[in-house]
C-alpha cells in the first residue's frame, strides 16, 4: 500500500519548497525517500543548462542577424575560393600582376603539399626530353596529375579564400576557436584527399609494372620522335601500333618475368609506353633489341618477342619509312580499284 505522503511529497519535490513535516517524515519512511531519490535522478537526466548571455534582447538579435551574415559571407567566400582554385593553373600565362598572385596562392600551396610528401627526381627527364612534361605532379600518371593540378586547388582555395571570411566578421561571434575548428576540418580534408592520390599513385604504379592495358608506344632517335597510339579510326599510325601491340603481346599471351643480370645497360633503348584508356599513365623504359629484354620504371625486367626487337632495330633505322610507304602503296591501290569499280 502505497503511503499517505507520496502526493504531499510530489507537491514538495515539484514546487521546490520548505515542508518541515514532509522533511520529518522522509527521515522514516523509506518507500518517500526512495520516491525522492527517483526523482533527482530523471530531473538530473533532464537538466537544461542554463544559457550564458545576459544582454538584452536587442544585442542577441543583432548577433543572430551578424552570425547569419558572416555565415553566407563564409560560404561566399569559399565558393569563390572553388571557382579561383579550378583557374589557379592560368597564373602561368596570367601577365597581370594582381590577378596573378591571387590565382598563384592556391595552386602554389597544392604544390607545395606535394613536394613534402613525394619529389620529382630530374634524372627521371632524361633522354632527348621528348617524353613528358616537366611540370607533373606525378610523372607518368595522366589522371592523377589533373586530379592534383584542378582539384587540390580547388580545396585549398576553398580553405584560404574561406579563412578571409572569418576574419572579416565580427570577432564577437567568428571567435579564434571558431576559425581554428573551421581550419583543422579543411586541413583534414585537403590531407585525406592527397593521400588518396597517392594511395591511388603507388596502386597505378603497381598496375602499370605489370604492363597491363598498353594503349600507345613513343619511340625517338638522336634526331626525332614519333607516337603511335590506338585508335578509333583505322589510319597509318594506328596501324603501327597494332603491329607493335601484336608483337609485343604474342597471341594475347602476357610478357615473362625475368631476372635483372641479363641486364646490358650500354645496347638499351629508350622507348615510353602509356598505359589505360582512362587513366592516361606512362612509363619511360629500356629496351635491348640483342637480347630481347625490357626494363619497366621500377626495374622490373620482361622477355620480349624477337619480331618486337626487330621493330626497335628497325625504327632506328629508317623510323618505319618502309611500312609506311607500305600502307599507303596499298591503300592507293584500293582506291584506283574503288574508282575503277565505280566507272
Amino acid at each position: 500500500m502505497a503511503c499517505d505522503y507520496r502526493e504531499r511529497v510530489l507537491k514538495y519535490l515539484r514546487e521546490n519548497t520548505e515542508d518541515p513535516g514532509v522533511e520529518r517524515h522522509l527521515e522514516e519512511c523509506m518507500e518517500c525517500r526512495a520516491l525522492v531519490e527517483g526523482y533527482l535522478e530523471k530531473e538530473k537526466e533532464l537538466d537544461i543548462p542554463e544559457a550564458g548571455y545576459e544582454g538584452t534582447d536587442e544585442e542577441l538579435k543583432e548577433r543572430v542577424v551578424h552570425f547569419e551574415k558572416g555565415t553566407r559571407r563564409i560560404l561566399v567566400f569559399t565558393l569563390v575560393g572553388f571557382v579561383l582554385g579550378w583557374f589557379s593553373i592560368a597564373y602561368f600565362t596570367d601577365s597581370f600582376l594582381v590577378t596573378k598572385v591571387i590565382l598563384a596562392i592556391p595552386y602554389k600551396a597544392s604544390e607545395m603539399l606535394h613536394n613534402l610528401f613525394h619529389s620529382h627526381p630530374y634524372s627521371y627527364y632524361g633522354g632527348n626530353g621528348m617524353f613528358t612534361e616537366f611540370n607533373e605532379f606525378f610523372p607518368g600518371r595522366g589522371l592523377l596529375t589533373f586530379l592534383a593540378e584542378r582539384i587540390t586547388p580547388v580545396l585549398i582555395g576553398g580553405a584560404v579564400y574561406g579563412s578571409l571570411a572569418y576574419f572579416t566578421g565580427d570577432s564577437r561571434i567568428f571567435t579564434l576557436r571558431r576559425y581554428l575548428k573551421f581550419a583543422a576540418i579543411w586541413a583534414a580534408v585537403v590531407l585525406l584527399w592527397t593521400g588518396a592520390l597517392l594511395k591511388a599513385d603507388t596502386l597505378l604504379a603497381a598496375k602499370d609494372d605489370r604492363m597491363e592495358d598498353v594503349t600507345g608506344f613513343f619511340l625517338a632517335t638522336d634526331s626525332q620522335g614519333n607516337g603511335f597510339y590506338e585508335e578509333k579510326e583505322p589510319g597509318a599510325n594506328d596501324t603501327v601500333f597494332r603491329l607493335l601491340r601484336d608483337a609485343l603481346y604474342q597471341e594475347g599471351n602476357p610478357l615473362k618475368r625475368i631476372g635483372a643480370e641479363v641486364r646490358e645497360p650500354e645496347d638499351e633503348l629508350q622507348l615510353q609506353i602509356f598505359l589505360g584508356k582512362y587513366r592516361r599513365d606512362s612509363m619511360i623504359c629500356r629496351l635491348n633489341p640483342k637480347e630481347h629484354y625490357l626494363v619497366t620504371e621500377r626495374g622490373t625486367v620482361y622477355r620480349v618477342p624477337e619480331e618486337f626487337s626487330r621493330y626497335m632495330t628497325q625504327y632506328q633505322e629508317d623510323c618505319f619509312e618502309s611500312i609506311y610507304e607500305e600502307y599507303y602503296g596499298e591503300e592507293a591501290g584500293e582506291n584506283e580499284e574503288a574508282g575503277g569499280m565505280e566507272n
